[in-house]
Formats: structure tokens, sequence, C-alpha cells
């Protein structure tokens, strides 16, 4: 076969990031907000948007319901073709469905406006999205090649589940539902998944302005707001529980310690991330993790817990839904209310394939709210109806992801007790803002006016001062306070629907607080990491809870203080605005300064092609890669270096989405523990580059089903210049790019 040696040839073909492109992608997120309506209004119809702001993150998670489901079958290919035709099933679903309700649907015109502002969010907040990879759209660095091999893999696999693309032979095995997700959106639009990659995360960042919005817009709503109150604590959730950042740049404004930093990474950047440490002199060390949205989308790792954050905000939705439905459950009549179950299970069940720390955490909330509303509420008690409501979901949520847990085995050692527990002035730079907000709603909700609501207050103020001081500084005690406050809002006898649902979302993200300094999951990670990943994950769920109430709750705070009559209540009106204003000022800086930073570190900005750095900087192994998976076929697995974590290698894999050996060890191990296969593979590899003996390397070479080698600038570092040669002997080149040459290996050797 003749050697293709024109780069222009190994490019041919490949979609750039377009217009067409980008106008599909669009098009589709309009085609899910339509399409999406009547599911919404069936999962979220007791709440006062009727669920029509979030038809698009409805619309989208039910159409990638539909497309992976069949994927499943083997009866279809993965494709562009594939996932139109998924689009059209999706379509006719829908079709039917809002025949059989469409007086419901009617009933959904005089909300119209609703509809439409939860549109208009999402395209505004996508083109923000768009503009923030425009400015940093290289995939490189931390664990961004990681996140492109899983979604590359993904999108090429023909059936599922789909492949690994490190470990060749083998399927995903990690949460890897959202990066199937972004594939399938990329294959409507016709995008390559360097380009997915950054208009993907652009998509998660829209989907989740209007999750939250609606979220609170509800919540204000049950609160007593009418519709211009309700969409500013709307707007006021977005600000500070998705603009805005931690509180970590006040380090930087009144310490000595970044001065002179510039750059995201040894800035106040990446270090707002990195709050929660301790160093004890007598003690186990503490290093964890401390992302936020905001810090997320600067960042640009296309991570589970960030593909799945907005559809965590949708179960937040579904739990004030709960509680609406069973705080009253006299009008629950007909089928729909069964229906609505099994959607709830179908949403929140998927949780668990993107990112599996979320499921119990979701699970527990929309169903426990549900109970305690029922407890707490007027309606007449239905119990039993409610405990099969519950088992609906369960069992939905169960079976309609069994494709899922029956091909992907998580490990988890168990729990362990924490050794070291966070500082409170750590906490105060995490959750610093939206804990005032929280707390400060809970606080206007109990005040009455009278002296011993007051004095009982004040007592509650010395007991959490105290409780710092005799821990050492620690925020345990304090979160014990704030979970008493939640309840007392809840076991007032005279509490309604609002007030009791902004307690249960507050006492649901301190009660997570609570949790990560009591236990930790075991897993990968030694000391001083051992909570480094329970930290993570479950206070990215405590700030999205806190993102929804923070909205709702600053109204309530207001209302209170306003109505308040008294030169008293005017200074403390005054000195609430203005500590809420310097903290905002402080969050919003954050972001703006962290964005600044990122940009400035990019080498390439003005694309969304997350490979234009590749292109700049590994020319002749992006065209290799290229050639690859354009003439690759489906069983294809491509030999190159093993891989080390956090670095360029395995690189041709994570390009072309074809399986190599072995990529990252380390993360092989994540997925599928320290089995001793790893090494072997990556001893294999190696000898199969090193070896004069041709026929022991394609022995090695069968053992794996290898039908092409790459030899590049990776290759020669690792090994020698003579490993070209000795491939050669017994291998046929079918391409060279520059420095890099791709061999066939015969089927037949």
């Amino acid at each position: 076969m003749a050697i293709l040696g024109a780069r222009r040839e190994a490019c041919a073909g490949v979609r750039r990031a377009g217009p067409i492109d980008q106008a599909l992608w669009l098009l589709a997120l309009v085609a899910f907000a339509v399409l999406g309506v009547p599911w919404a209004r069936l999962a979220f119809g007791r709440l006062t948007t009727r669920g029509l702001a979030l038809a698009a993150p409805v619309g989208f998670f039910l159409y990638h319901y539909v497309a992976w489901l069949g994927l499943f079958t083997g009866w279809f290919r993965n494709g562009s073709t594939y996932a139109w035709a998924a689009l059209a099933v999706f379509a006719a679903a829908t079709a039917a469905l809002a025949w059989l309700r469409r007086a419901d649907l009617r009933e959904l015109w005089p909300r119209r406006r609703l509809w439409v502002w939860g549109v208009a969010a999402l395209l505004v907040a996508y083109g923000v999205g768009v503009g923030m990879r425009w400015l940093n759209p290289e995939i490189a660095g931390t664990e961004k090649p990681m996140d492109l091999a899983l979604l590359s893999a993904t999108m090429r696999s023909t059936a599922f589940p789909p492949l690994d693309p490190w470990f060749a032979g083998g399927t995903i095995n990690y949460y890897y539902l959202g990066y199937s997700m972004g594939g399938a959106l990329a294959h409507l639009a016709g995008a390559s998944p360097a380009v997915a990659y950054n208009t993907y995360l652009a998509t998660l960042l829209a989907l989740l302005v209007v999750g939250v919005g609606s979220a609170a817009y509800d919540l204000a709503a049950m609160l007593g707001a009418g519709p211009r109150r309700a969409l500013r604590a709307a707007i006021g959730s977005v600000l500070v529980g998705v603009v805005a950042g931690n509180l970590a740049i006040t380090r930087a404004v009144v310490t000595e310690e970044f001065r002179g930093q510039t750059g995201f990474w040894p800035g106040i950047g990446w270090n707002a991330s990195r709050v929660i440490e301790r160093q004890p002199v007598d003690g186990v060390a503490d290093k964890t993790i401390n992302e936020f949205p905001a810090f997320s989308f600067i960042l640009g790792d296309l991570h589970p817990h960030v593909m799945a954050l907005p559809f965590t905000v949708v179960a937040g939705g579904l739990a004030l839904q709960g509680i609406a439905t069973w705080w009253r459950p006299d009008a629950l009549r007909g089928w729909t209310p069964w229906a609505g179950s099994l959607l709830a299970g179908l949403l929140v069940g998927g949780l668990y394939g993107l990112n599996a720390w979320d499921l119990p955490t979701y699970l527990v909330l929309v169903i426990g709210a549900a109970f305690l509303a029922h407890l707490a509420g007027p309606g007449t008690r239905a119990w039993g109806r409610l405990l099969v409501h519950a088992a609906v979901m369960v069992v939905a949520a169960a079976v309609a992801w069994l494709p899922y847990s029956l091909n992907v085995t998580l490990l988890s050692e168990g729990l362990g007790v924490v050794p070291t527990r966070t500082l409170a002035l750590h906490f105060l730079q995490v959750f610093g803002l939206l804990g005032l907000l929280a707390v400060g709603g809970l606080v206007a909700l109990l005040a009455d006016g009278s002296r011993s609501t007051r004095a009982w207050l004040g007592v509650v103020l010395v007991v959490a001062a105290l409780a710092v001081l005799v821990t050492g500084g620690e925020i345990v005690g304090v979160l014990l306070v704030v979970l008493a406050l939640a309840a007392a809002v809840m076991l007032r006898r005279q509490a309604a629907l609002g007030p009791f649902a902004l307690s249960v979302l507050v006492a649901a993200a301190f009660g997570l607080m609570l949790v990560v300094e009591l236990v930790h999951v075991d897993d990968f990670f030694g000391p001083p990491y051992v909570r480094m990943n329970t930290v993570f994950k479950v206070h990215y769920q405590a700030w999205a809870l806190l993102a929804i109430a923070a909205g709702p709750a600053l109204l309530v705070t207001w209302r209170k203080l306003s109505d308040a009559g008294g030169p008293g209540w005017a200074v403390l009106r005054a000195g609430y605005a203005s500590v809420v204003a310097v903290l905002l000022v402080l969050a919003l800086s954050y972001s703006a300064v962290a964005l600044r930073d990122k940009a400035a570190d990019s080498d390439v900005s003005g694309t969304i092609d997350g490979l234009a750095l590749a292109e700049r900087l590994y020319a002749d192994d992006l065209a290799a890669a290229r050639w690859l998976s354009r003439n690759a076929g489906d069983a294809a697995v491509v030999l190159e270096a093993p891989g080390t974590p956090y670095s360029e290698m395995s690189r041709i894999a994570t390009w072309s989405g074809v399986p190599t050996v072995i990529g990252w060890t380390q993360h092989e191990q994540l997925w599928r523990g320290s089995i001793p296969e790893i090494g072997e593979r990556a001893d294999d590899v190696d000898r199969i580059y090193a070896t004069a003996d041709a026929a022991e390397a394609q022995r090695l070479m069968r053992r794996y089903g290898v039908t092409h080698v790459v030899f590049g600038r990776i290759e020669r570092a690792r090994y020698d210049a003579t490993a070209a040669s000795r491939l050669r002997a017994y291998l046929e080149p079918v391409a060279q790019f520059g420095g890099t040459t791709i061999f066939a290996v015969p089927a037949n050797p």
C-alpha cells in the first residue's frame, strides 16, 4: 500500500468548527426545549413554572436515553444518521404524550412567557459559554486528555457499552453517560470530538443556568413571591451560585499570599479550589478539592461531576415537586401521578451513570423531601400511596438503567472515619456567601419580633461561637447549629409550604457538609488525601442545593428587614445589604480574575477547536490520529507508548478514539482496580517496541488484536531510533506524516 505523505490528505474530510455545526447544535438545543415541554409538565406539574424552563434539560436527557438504549440492542450503528433517527423516535413519543395530555398543555399557554425566558436564558448562557471556551479552547493539561479520550471513544463506538480507549478489548468502566450525551449531541450537529468538547461545556453551563433559575423561581413562588420577585430570586441564584466564585479571593486581597503571582495556576484562579487543607502538628494531614461551578467552567475539564451538575439541579426541582405534591396530596388522581413517578425515577436514576456520587444524595433528597412534606403538611394522610409512589420511583431508577449498571462495576472499599476536620476559616472561604444567604433566610423565617425569639437567636449565635472555640476552630458545631435552625423552621406549627421547602434544601446542604466531617469513602488515594474525593463530590452537591436556595432566601431576608420598622431595623438592613454586596463583589471578582488569567495562559485563543494547540505543537501526531480515525476499522486497535497520568501520552487513542493497548496506567487502576493486567500490558507494549524478535512482537500484537502501530516523537524518546527500523522489517508502513509513521499489522502474519 502506498504511503500517504501529504498532511492535507490526512486532514481531508475532518469536520472543523463552522457555522453549520453551530447552527445545528443550536437547533438541537431549541428542539429539546420544544420536545421537553410535555415531559417537563408531567414531572413538575405541581410547581408554578410547570417545568417550562426545564424543558431543555429534560428534553435533552430523554432524547439521549432513547439514543443510548437503542445502541445496546445491536440493531443500530452509532453515528449521525442514528442520532437523527433517535430524535425522530423521541419526537414521535413526545407527540403521542402531547396528544394524551392536550388539556394540560393548553393550561400552559398563559405561562408561555416562562418558556420564552427559559429559552432566552439558555441561548444567552450558551453564547457566554462558547465565548469562555473561545478564550481558552485547548484540550491540554489536568485530565482534559482523559475527557477527550472518553468522548472520542464513545462517539466512535458503533454499539454500547462503549469501548475503553485506553484498554483495548475492554469497555469503559467509569461514569461514561455524560460523554455519551455529549457525543449524541455532537452526532446531531456533525461536530468533531475536539469541537464538541468545548461546545458541550458551553451547553452544560446553559443547562445549569436554566436549571438553577427555574428551581429558584419555583421556590420563591412557594414563599409567596409574585412573578417579578420570583424572577429576581432566580437571577440572584444564578448570579451567586453559577456566575460567582467562592470567597478564597479574600486571601489575595488581605494577605501577601498571592502578591506578585501572575497566571491562573500559581494565582488565586487555581488555588481557590484548594482551600480546605490542614497540616496538624499531631494528627493526619488533610488535603481536599473544593471546586465550584464557576471554577469548573473556567478550568474547562469535561468531568462527570460537571456533566451531571445540570441534572442534579433538575433533581433538586423534583424535590420541590415532591414537597408541593405531598404537602397536600388530595388532588392525586388518574394515571398522571404514576407516570410522573416513573419519569422522576428515570431522571434521578440517570445520575448513577453521570456521576455515581450523586445518585444516593438526590434519591434520598427527592423521596425524603416528599415524606417530610407529607408528615408536616395539612393534607389528608396517604402513607400507603406515598410508599407505593416511592417504590415505583426506585424501581424505575433501577430498571431503566440496567444496561449501564450491568456493564459497569464501580470500585469502593467502604467508609472510614474522618481523622482531620475542616476549620471554620477555610469553610467560610468556600461557603461564606451562600451560607450567609441561606442562614439569613432561616433566621428571617424564625424571627417574629418577640423578645423571646430574639433571646433564643442570640443564644444560638453564642452556641455557634462556642462550638468553634471548643473544637479548636472547626466547623462541625456550626453545622449542627444551622441544622437545628432548619429543623426549627420545619417544626413550627404555623409552618407554610414555602418556608418548609426552603428549610429542607438548606438542611440537605448543611447535612451533606456535616457528613464529610464525620465519614469519608475509602478509595484509591491514601493520606493526606483520604477524604479528598468525598469532600470534593459532596461539597459540590451542597453548592448546587444552596445555589437554588440562595436567591429565594435573600428575598425572604430582605422582605423581613424591609417590613420591620424602627431605626434599629434600618441599621440592620443597611448592614446586611453592605455585607452581602461586599461579599458578592469579591465572589464575582474571582470569576473575572480567574477567567482573565486562564485566557492569558492560552496560546490559541480565538477558536473552539480543542486540538488547535496540538495542531501547532504536534502536527505530525495529530495528522496520524486523524488518518486512523478516518481509515481504521471498527475493531481497530492502535499500539503506542504506554501513558503516564496528566501527560500528553496516549495521544493517538485520545485524539482518534481508536483503542490502544494501554493508556494512562494510573487511571486504568482507578477504574479497574490494581489488577496485574495493567502492568503486564505496559510491559508487553515496551517489549514489542524494544525486541528484535519479530515473532515475539507479532505474538504479543495478536494477543491484543493490534491492527496499527504508531511510531512518533514519544516512541522515539521512550525507545530508540532503531525501533522504527525493527518495525519496518516485518510491518508495512501505510502512512507517514513528518516524523510519525503508521504501520499496518497483517491479519495473518
